[in-house]
C-alpha cells in the first residue's frame, strides 16, 4: 500500500539525495579526469578521454534487460546498496592493483567495466524510486536540484583532478574516489524508501525478455519518447566528437596544457548549474518535443562555430577563452533539454514500468556512442579538429530540422493521438 510522503520528508529526502550524488559525482569525476590523463600521457592516444564513452554504453546494451527487470521486481534500496557495495570492493582492489601492473589500458577497462556495471544499477534503481522518495510536486525540485549539484561538482572537479593528479598522483585520486563511494552509500543507508504499489500481475511467470517488452511497447506507442529515442542516438552519435575531439585538440594539437583543459571542461558544468538554476525558478517546461527539437538545432549551430573557431589560427588565452564560452553556452542548452526530459518522464510513466523504460531509454540514448568514439578517434587523429566539427554541425542541423518537419505534420495530419498533440503543441 503506497505511503503519503509529507513535504518535509520530501525536503529532508531532496537533501540526502543531493549529498550522495555529491559524493558520487565528485569521486567519479575527480577520478575519470586523472584516469584520461594518465592514459593519454602513457599512450598518447585519442582514445584516453574517450574509454569511458565505449565501455557504459556496451555494459549498458548488455545489461538493459536484466537490470530493467531487476528494478521493476526487487526493492530499489537494496539494489542500490548492494551495487555501491560492488563499486566499492572493485575500487579497493584497483587501487591495490595499479600500482604493479604494467598495463594500464587493460585495467582501466576492466575497472570501468565493473564501475559501469555498478552505475547501471544505481542510476536505474534510483530514477525509479523516486516516487518511493518525494511526492509528486517534489519530482521537478528533486530532478533540478540534484542536476545542479551535480553539475556545481562537475565545475571544479577537473581542476581540483588536475591539481590532485600533480599533487598526489593517479594512485592517491583512487584512494579520495573510494572514500567518496562509502560516503555515499552511508548517506543511502539513512534514506527512506516509502512503499509504492506496483501492478505487476502475473509478470514474474513471463521470460525475461517477454517482461522487457512491455517495457519497449511503452516506448514505441508513445510519439514522444519513441521520437526524441530516435532523435537521441544521432545526437549522441555525433556529439561523442566533443568527448573525444575536444581534449585531444587542445592538449594533443594545440599544446595547451592539462589545467587549460580542466578549465573548458568545467565550463560544461557551469552552464548545466546555471541552466538548472533557471529551470528551479520558472514553471514547469512544456512542449517536451518541440523543445527537444529546437534545442537540439542550436547545439548544431554551436558545434558549427566550435569547427569555425579551429579552422582559425587562435591559440593561446584567446582560444581557450572562445572555448570556456562555448562551453558554457552548451551546458545551458542541455540543461533545458535533460532536466525537462527527465521530470517529464518521472511524472508519466507508471511506477511499474519506470525501470524497464529508464533502462531501455537510457541505453538506447547511449547506444551510438562506442561507435562514435572510434569513428570520430580515428578521425581526429588523422584529421584537424575544424572541418571535422564544421560537417557535424551541419548534420545535426539537417537532421534536427527535419524531425521538427516530421512533428509539425504528423500533428497538422493528426497521426499522433490527442495525449500525444498536448504533450507536442502545450
Amino acid at each position: 500500500m503506497d505511503t503519503q510522503i509529507s513535504n518535509r520528508q520530501s525536503v529532508i529526502q531532496i537533501v540526502k539525495a543531493a549529498s550522495s550524488d555529491i559524493m558520487t559525482t565528485l569521486g567519479g569525476d575527480t577520478f575519470g579526469f586523472a584516469l584520461g590523463l594518465m592514459l593519454l600521457h602513457t599512450t598518447h592516444s585519442a582514445m584516453s578521454f574517450g574509454l569511458g564513452s565505449i565501455i557504459y554504453p556496451l555494459v549498458g546494451l548488455l545489461l538493459v534487460i536484466p537490470v530493467g527487470n531487476l528494478v521493476d521486481h526487487q526493492p530499489h534500496r537494496l539494489l542500490i546498496l548492494g551495487s555501491k557495495l560492488a563499486g566499492i570492493l572493485a575500487f579497493a582492489l584497483y587501487a591495490l592493483l595499479v600500482p604493479w601492473l604494467s598495463m594500464p589500458m587493460l585495467l582501466a577497462v576492466m575497472m570501468l567495466t565493473i564501475v559501469a556495471c555498478c552505475d547501471k544499477v544505481t542510476t536505474t534503481a534510483f530514477t525509479a524510486a523516486v516516487r518511493e522518495l518525494v511526492n509528486p510536486a517534489h519530482i521537478k525540485t528533486l530532478a533540478t536540484i540534484e542536476q545542479a549539484a551535480i553539475a556545481t561538482i562537475q565545475l571544479v572537479s577537473p581542476i581540483i583532478a588536475a591539481a590532485l593528479y600533480a599533487w598526489i598522483g593517479f594512485v592517491g585520486i583512487v584512494w579520495i574516489e573510494l572514500g567518496m563511494e562509502i560516503i555515499s552509500a552511508l548517506i543511502v543507508l539513512t534514506m527512506r524508501f516509502h512503499p509504492v504499489t506496483r501492478l505487476l500481475a502475473d509478470d514474474h511467470a513471463k521470460s525475461q525478455w517477454q517482461q522487457f517488452r512491455v517495457g519497449l511497447r511503452y516506448i514505441r506507442d508513445r510519439f514522444t519518447l519513441r521520437t526524441i529515442v530516435l532523435v537521441g542516438i544521432l545526437l549522441n552519435f555525433l556529439f561523442s566528437s566533443i568527448d573525444i575531439g575536444l581534449p585531444y585538440a587542445i592538449v594533443q594539437t594545440r599544446h595547451l596544457s592539462s589545467a587549460q583543459l580542466s578549465w573548458v571542461l568545467s565550463a560544461f558544468a557551469a552552464g548545466i548549474l546555471l541552466g538548472n538554476l533557471l529551470l528551479m525558478v520558472m514553471p514547469t517546461v512544456k512542449r517536451i518535443l518541440r523543445l527537444v527539437l529546437g534545442l537540439g538545432a542550436v547545439i548544431g549551430l554551436l558545434v558549427v562555430l566550435l569547427g569555425s573557431v579551429f579552422l582559425s589560427t587562435l591559440n593561446g588565452q584567446w582560444l581557450i577563452g572562445l572555448l570556456i564560452g562555448w562551453s558554457l553556452l552548451v551546458g545551458i542548452v542541455l540543461a533545458f533539454i535533460n532536466t525537462p526530459m527527465s521530470v517529464y518522464m518521472q511524472l508519466t510513466v507508471p511506477t511499474e514500468l519506470l525501470g524497464r523504460v529508464d533502462a531501455t531509454f537510457s541505453t538506447l540514448m547511449q547506444l551510438a556512442l562506442p561507435l562514435g568514439t572510434l569513428v570520430y578517434g580515428s578521425l581526429f587523429q588523422a584529421c584537424a579538429a575544424g572541418p571535422v566539427y564544421l560537417v557535424t554541425g551541419l548534420v545535426i542541423i539537417g537532421y534536427l530540422s527535419y524531425n521538427m518537419w516530421r512533428v509539425h505534420h504528423s500533428v497538422a495530419t493528426k497521426q499522433i493521438g490527442n495525449d500525444e498533440r498536448r504533450v507536442v503543441l502545450n
